[in-house]
């Protein structure tokens, strides 16, 4: 059986110890069975040697063994290299440090999605090309094989990089308003001691001051729009505008509004304190305020 050589760009370890995996069920008694590195040219070069004694004749076994492995060599350790070579691509307009960025979130959102495990499209999509052409093939080049026939894989990469570039514009405009929020609060001296923001069994906010009166501004506001995100806007909205120099978030504040809980407490830094229990929160559970 003629070896079948493998030309691999990008090398890491995991690629040979996977080869050898293939292998392994043919180590018997007469066989010749080994992975050999050797450098070329431009890429090295890997050669599995199977040649089989009178018992084991040449079988596609080890073919389809081979695509499962480079499958899994693919998704789990080409990615990064495709990855940053996209970002560096199509978003080269971005600050070298920004780009590393975009390549850690879409390295961050590529390992968790499932679409490129076994048994996901992606990863299927994978197999089969390489099952397709070592069918046919002695020789494979991964690198060129992953660029012109892998055109699944590639654009799942694709929009991973596009998202996590969304993602990242996202948070820097988050950022930007958060320095500008924390901006406008230093200008302001405190108008209140101390504000609790507590949430009822309906869910309806309550503010009070440091004697546990209602505030008078929770009136000037209107809360009947639906929606959480109009909610935690205008929770965000009301602390800023009266600027206490204490508050402290009970009962289920944090749970149900976490995006604005997360905004408060970069604005107002120390000033936030997150109450677990006390009898505020027990009164407000019970609509008792």
């Amino acid at each position: 059986m003629a070896p079948i050589v493998i030309a691999v760009k990008h090398v890491t370890p995991g690629l040979k110890e996977k080869l050898e995996e293939c292998l392994f069920f043919f180590r018997e008694p007469g066989n010749n069975v080994a992975v050999v590195k050797k450098d070329g040219k431009e890429w090295p070069h890997f050669f599995c040697h199977l040649q089989p004694g009178e018992t084991v004749p040449e079988s596609p076994v080890l073919r389809s063994m081979l695509a499962d492995r480079l499958a899994l060599y693919v998704v789990q350790e080409q990615a990064p290299y495709f990855l940053a070579h996209m970002v560096a691509r199509y978003y080269y307009y971005f600050p070298k440090e920004e780009r590393q960025q975009i390549i850690n979130l879409a390295k961050a959102n590529y390992e968790t999605d499932p679409a490129k495990d076994v048994g996901g499209p992606v990863y299927a999509g994978v197999q089969q090309c390489l099952q397709e052409y070592l069918e046919q093939n002695d020789y494979l080049n991964l690198h060129g094989l992953i660029t012109f026939r892998m055109q699944q894989w590639t654009k799942f990469l694709r929009k991973t990089v596009d998202k996590a570039v969304d993602e990242f514009l996202m948070e820097k405009e988050y950022q930007e308003f958060v320095r500008l929020l924390k901006y406008f609060v230093a200008l302001q001296e405190p108008k209140i001691k101390q504000v609790h923001v507590l949430l009822d069994q309906e869910g309806r906010f309550h503010f009070l001051d440091h004697t546990c009166q209602p505030l008078a501004q929770q009136q000037e506001i209107d809360w009947s729009n639906d929606g959480g995100s109009n909610e935690e806007d205008l929770l965000v909205s009301m602390l800023i505008t009266t600027a206490p120099h204490r508050i402290i978030l009970h009962q289920n504040v944090c749970t149900l509004y976490p995006k604005a809980v997360d905004t408060l407490r970069h604005v107002f830094e120390n000033r936030i304190i997150l109450c677990k229990r006390c009898k505020l929160c027990h009164d407000a559970g019970r609509n008792l305020l």
